[in-house]
Formats: structure tokens, sequence, C-alpha cells
């Protein structure tokens, strides 16, 4: 372990005001940044030399008023399934942590490529029991002491990609996505006892669905040029507890502004149809929109664009500065540009593993309403 870096974690990870939000990422933000690389096109910096597998972990502590003073651990194995040339790492990211009150989060996110990157396999898990919050559903609801609800989940999303055959993308595939969530306790939140919102107690989920993949960027872990589409639609049917389509576009442009300086773009947009529980409806918050508690405005459209300069000034140290317009809404014509919601934010970057270019980052993101989120993890934010 480096004393270094949970030198660099302990100061972002103390949390005392209700309106601060702490976001593990490696329990959480680390499945949902998933590099599906282009076979082709991506390679890694060790790439002309003997392939090497390497092991980073380290510990870290936070509090929040949810969760109390909580201990974690978390890491990064890289490794590859051949010699060839150009095969890409695959990488088993894990975290987890165990608070004071009791509240526990596991996770795993697994990517291997295989025959010379023409089969790609990805399989995150992820097991948990935490207090989250949900304000009610809509671009405007107003902030409350009583948010708070008691969840528990496993997830797990099997995604299976070879290049295709009838498209012009580097890869498409199939996916299959499962989730079992329990609401333990309502706490007393209002919105769980309006029986018009879906999902209320909770439910199985088993989906279908497919996606596409163009990838352009230079480098695996951390793109300086290049871009990146990717395009996913799942489909939850009867034999799930709740029948929708959930669809997924996230684009991302990274320009090289000097020789240690990128600048990169982000469009993601998330839309629902159907009967979707209101814990899987899309949400400001999280990596999209850093500064928000994930969740604090959900409906069944939402869209944003981020942009954020990196910078590094030292052979290991850097530093980004970012800023996100979003907003949610009942469906795309009822977008309201008028009322979009937008964080700013800044944050430090430390090489973890210079080998394959793994950033470890810090990020401080303040939001429009004076909320303001820490977030702590493992590669760039996208």
């Amino acid at each position: 372990m480096r004393l270094s870096l949970l030198l660099l974690a302990f100061p972002f990870m103390i949390c005392h005001g209700q309106n601060i939000e702490m976001i593990d990422s490696l329990s959480t933000s680390i499945i949902q940044n998933v590099y599906m690389e282009s076979p082709d096109e991506v390679s890694s910096d060790s790439s002309q030399a003997k392939k090497k597998s390497s092991l980073k972990a380290y510990p870290y502590v936070f509090y929040t008023p949810e969760s109390k003073l909580a201990f974690g651990a978390g890491g990064i194995y890289i490794f590859y399934t051949g010699q060839s040339q150009n095969l890409k790492p695959s990488k088993i990211g894990f975290g987890g942590y165990y608070s004071t009150n009791k509240q526990y989060k596991i996770s795993m996110n697994n990517v291997y490529y295989f025959l010379e990157n023409k089969l790609y396999f990805e399989l995150p898990l992820s097991y948990g029991y935490f207090i989250n919050k949900f304000w009610g559903i809509g671009n405007d609801v107003p902030d409350s002491d009583t948010t708070n609800y008691a969840q528990q989940t496993f997830s797990a999303t099997l995604t299976i990609q070879v290049p295709p055959e009838l498209f012009s993308a580097d890869r498409t595939g199939i996916i299959v996505d499962y989730d079992n969530t329990t609401i333990r306790d309502r706490m007393g939140n209002p919105q769980l006892e309006d029986p018009s919102v879906i999902g209320a107690n909770g439910g199985q989920l088993i989906g279908l669905g497919t996606d596409l993949l163009w990838d352009k960027r230079d480098h695996l872990f951390y793109p300086t040029e290049g871009n990146y589409q990717y395009f996913r639609a799942i489909v939850y049917p009867e034999w799930s507890d709740f029948v929708f389509a959930q669809f997924q576009l996230d684009a991302r442009v990274y320009y090289k502004t000097n020789k240690r300086g990128v600048l990169a773009g982000n469009f993601y947009l998330e839309s629902v149809v159907g009967d979707a529980p209101f814990y899987k409806l899309p949400s400001i918050g999280g990596v999209q929109m850093r500064g928000y508690f994930y969740g604090r405005y959900r409906d069944n459209f939402f869209s944003m664009i981020q942009l954020e300069h990196r910078q590094f000034f030292a052979e290991r140290w850097g530093f980004v500065v970012f800023g996100t317009l979003g907003n949610v809404a009942e469906d795309i014509l009822k977008f309201d540009f008028s009322n979009l919601k937008y964080s700013l934010g800044t944050g430090l970057r430390f090489k973890f593993n210079k080998e394959e270019s793994v950033n470890l980052r810090a990020d401080l993101g303040i939001g429009i309403d004076g909320s303001t989120g820490i977030y702590f993890g493992i590669e760039e934010a996208f």
C-alpha cells in the first residue's frame, strides 16, 4: 500500500454537512465507468513490451450523515489473457466498505479480452445494504428532511461483444441484466407511501438487450485524443416484476491541449419507456453530474453535457476542472432548457499505475442549489 495514496484520499473523504454527498466510486462508479475499447484502435503504453500483470490496492475511510464512519478498501488488477502485441489489458476492479451503523457494499467489475480483442466479456457485480435518498419524480421536487430509505440490492450485468457482421460499429453484443432490490425500511419517507410511485417495495428485474460501440480513443485508461460512442437498449419483459425498456447513449471526445493537458467532453442521454421502478429512472447525480446526490432529480428522460480539462503538473500529480449542464424530464419533448441544472468542480489526480496510466481521482463538485459532492475512485469519470 502506498501511504501517499491514503494521504490523497483522506482530506476528501470526511463529510459533515447534510448537503454533502460522498460517492465511493469503487462500489458505484467503477461499475459505471466501463471502458469498451475498439479492438484495432486503442492501445496501452506497454503494448510494445512484455505484457505483465499488476495489482494495486489501498484502504480508505469516510464519513457521511447516512453511513456514519465507514472503512473500506479497493483496487484494480490488470492482466493479459495472452502475449499478442495488440491484445488489450483485462482488468478486475474491486472495492467495498462497512460502516459503523452496519451499512456495507462490495463490488467487482470484471473485463476480459480474448482472441486478439475479438471477444469481449464484461461482468460487474454489486451487493450491499445502504441508506439511499428519494425526493420524488420530476425536475423541480423540493428538498426535504424525510428523503431517506434503506435499500438492499444485488445486481449483475453480463455483456458479451464481438465484431459485428451487419453494422459499421467496432463491436456489438448481447446484454443480460439482473437486479434484485428490496426496500428494507421506508424510514418515514412520504414519497414511498404514494401509491403512484412504482417500485416502493423493490422487486426483481431480468432484462435482455443489445449494444453498439464505436471507439477511436488512443488509450484504454487515460485517453488524450479520439472519440467514443456507445448505444445500449435493454428490455425487461413480463418475467420481471416491472415491464419497461431502457435506452442509453454515451458520446465522448478528447483533445490534447498541451504535452500534459487534455480537454474531454461528454454527452449522455438516458430514457425509459414503460413502468420502471423509481430507483431505475434516469437520474441527475453521480459521475454524470458531479455535485448532486445521485437521484436528486429523476424522471423518464435525462440528458446532460460536461466538459473537463485535465492537466498534469508533475510526473504523478495532476488536477482537473469541470462543468456540467443537464436536466430530467417526463419525456424528450418536455425537456425544459429554461430550468437546466449545472455543476462546477475541481479535483486532484495521482497516477496510480504508471505503466498503464491508471489514475486515482478525488473530485469536489458543487451544484446549482449549493449541494456538494465528493467523489473518489480509480480511472477518470469519463
